[in-house]
């Protein structure tokens, strides 16, 4: 969803969710937000939709048939009956609740909500948001009285962005329809993802793209670290990057001869990929349209730096093959019994 322009908050029920191992109960609001009030609904839909910033794409999914997923059933009748709204905001209530037996838990406020004129793929689509603010912040706030200043303060939720949160998309309902997650990776977020959604990760441009630079992110620490210098990684990573930045496909076969010279280091790259992609239950890495985004977002966790233990670190400008290539010489220095790196450049500032 990369235009919000012409989003459109529609309806918004709140509600109150404790852990279920304190039995600390619910609190279903009998009532929708009302959103007449064009600052509260621009305030609301800038705190809900700020936190999508990422590419990657879920579904929702079940062991046996997806039409057993009860967010996924909770979803589809909120789409074809949105009269229905607030009855079944209360049912995903109640089905949150009985997922949040873990002591880790936080209790906190549950927001349902309904978006039009969401853009998927080029489609104006509805969208159903699922949100949970746990943490709260103190504010101090300020009041006149007879040209005196009072001071006070209270506890509220900062609009900075939701902890945990989903958008789910009218598109594809047949495979589970399309959803967007925040907080993924959060350890006590396992129960939003696997226990409350229970979605999967969509095998899409995306995915394919992140797991093949992954593939190559290990191969460097794992293989190069332990048989390489550390400006053969640094090579390595830096061919890959500018490899992903340039192609507009990726080919397993031309990836590898286009980017590692020596016959043995490629045979062990290929194997390394065969075991990677068996490891992750990924088909292969056969001819799929590399996504650009997800190489620009994936980009700062590769390592473009080499670091000595005499405190002095050599840092590569953005990753250019040429600069590790052409201006970077490691030698070794018998008197000193020492490796050394010889820099070129013409001018320093």
């Amino acid at each position: 969803m990369n235009d919000k322009t012409q989003v459109r908050l529609k309806k918004v029920a709140v509600h109150r969710v404790g852990n279920k191992a304190k039995a600390e109960g619910v609190i279903a609001s009998k009532e929708l937000v009302d959103l007449h009030d064009e600052q509260l609904s621009d305030l609301l839909l800038a705190y809900f939709l700020a936190p999508f910033k990422q590419e990657e794409f879920f579904r929702f999914t079940h062991t046996s048939d997806v039409a057993l997923n009860e967010m996924f059933a909770y979803a589809a009748l909120i789409f074809s009956e949105p009269q229905k709204f607030q009855e079944y905001s209360v049912h995903i209530l109640h089905h949150l609740y009985e997922q949040s037996d873990h002591p880790k838990v936080k209790s906190g406020e549950l927001y349902v909500a309904y978006f039009s004129g969401c853009v998927m793929a080029d489609e104006v689509v509805d969208a159903i948001g699922v949100f949970k603010s746990e943490n709260k912040d103190t504010f101090l706030t300020f009041q006149d009285a007879e040209d005196d200043l009072n001071v006070n303060y209270h506890f509220g939720v900062n609009l900075k962005g939701v902890d945990k949160g989903c958008m789910i998309y009218n598109v594809a309902a047949e495979d589970g329809f399309r959803v967007k997650m925040v907080d993924v990776n959060s350890t006590d977020a396992l129960f939003w993802r696997e226990d409350f959604l229970n979605v999967t990760e969509l095998k899409d441009t995306n995915f394919n793209t992140k797991a093949a630079l992954n593939l190559c992110k290990d191969f460097s620490e794992e293989v190069f670290a332990k048989t390489e210098s550390k400006k053969a990684q640094v090579d390595f990573i830096s061919r890959s990057v500018d490899y992903f930045s340039k192609s507009e496909t990726f080919d397993l076969e031309e990836f590898t001869s286009s980017v590692i010279d020596e016959p043995e280091t490629k045979e062990r790259f290929k194997n390394y990929s065969q075991a990677f992609a068996e490891e992750r239950d990924i088909e292969g890495f056969t001819d799929f349209a590399i996504n650009k985004n997800t190489v620009r977002n994936m980009k700062r966790q590769f390592r473009n730096f080499i670091k000595l233990d005499t405190q002095i670190e050599i840092k590569f400008s953005g990753y250019n093959p040429e600069q590790s290539e052409q201006y970077v010489e490691r030698g070794f220095d018998n008197e000193r019994g020492m490796h050394f790196y010889k820099v070129y450049f013409y001018n320093e500032s």
